[in-house]
C-alpha cells in the first residue's frame, strides 16, 4: 500500500486484555501474510496511558510497546501523540545515535526513523498500526496534510467486532523475536 507514493505496511491488532483500569491494554497481531515477517512488527503489543513522567519535548498521550524483548521496559516503543483527526495518533519508531555526547541521564540519542500512524475507533477493541520503513516528515503542517490524505486513502474501515479466530496462532506464538 502507498500514501503519496511512500510505500507502508499495515497491521491490525485486536484486544486481548487490559489492566488497571484500562491504562494498560495488549494486542493480539492479526494474522497478515504481509507483516509476519517483518521485524518492526510483534505478535503481541501493548498502548499504555502516559502517566506524565517521560522527558521528551513534546506531548504524548499513549506508548505503544511492540513486545520484542522478554521485558516490556525494554521492548521498543513509540510515543503516540493526538492529531487533528479523530480517533488518529501518530509517532516514530527512533534508532539510537552512538555519540560521544549522551544526555543528561547518560543514553544515547535518538532520531526519528520509521513514522507510525495509529487508527482506531474503539482502542478498546481493536488497533490499526501503520509504519512507513525510513520515512519521518519533522515539519508539523506537512505532517498534517500526509496524515489527512493517508487517512483519506486507507481509511481503519473495521468497523464490526474482530473475530478472535484471526488471532496469529502457531508463527506469532513463538515468543518475542
Amino acid at each position: 500500500m502507498k500514501t503519496a507514493e511512500i510505500e507502508f505496511l499495515r497491521a491490525i491488532y485486536s484486544k486481548t486484555s487490559s489492566k488497571v483500569n484500562d491504562t494498560i491494554i495488549e494486542y493480539n497481531l492479526l494474522a497478515n501474510d504481509e507483516v509476519i515477517d517483518e521485524p518492526l512488527f510483534t505478535p503481541i503489543v501493548r498502548l499504555e496511558l502516559d502517566n506524565g513522567f517521560h522527558d521528551r519535548s513534546r506531548y504524548f498521550d499513549y506508548w505503544l510497546y511492540f513486545r520484542n524483548d522478554t521485558n516490556w521496559k525494554r521492548c521498543a516503543r513509540t510515543g503516540l501523540a493526538k492529531t487533528d483527526f479523530n480517533y488518529i495518533l501518530e509517532g516514530n519508531i527512533s534508532r539510537e545515535l552512538n555519540l560521544s555526547t549522551k544526555t543528561a541521564k547518560g543514553k544515547n540519542f535518538e532520531t526519528p526513523q520509521h513514522l507510525v500512524i495509529v487508527q482506531s475507533a474503539d482502542i478498546h477493541s481493536y488497533l490499526i498500526v501503520d509504519i512507513f520503513k525510513d520515512f519521518y516528515i519533522r515539519k508539523k503542517q506537512i505532517l498534517k496534510h500526509f496524515i489527512k490524505d493517508h487517512i483519506k486513502e486507507h481509511p481503519a474501515t473495521k468497523k464490526e467486532p474482530l473475530n478472535s479466530s484471526l488471532v496469529c496462532s502457531n508463527v506469532c506464538n513463538n515468543g518475542p523475536r
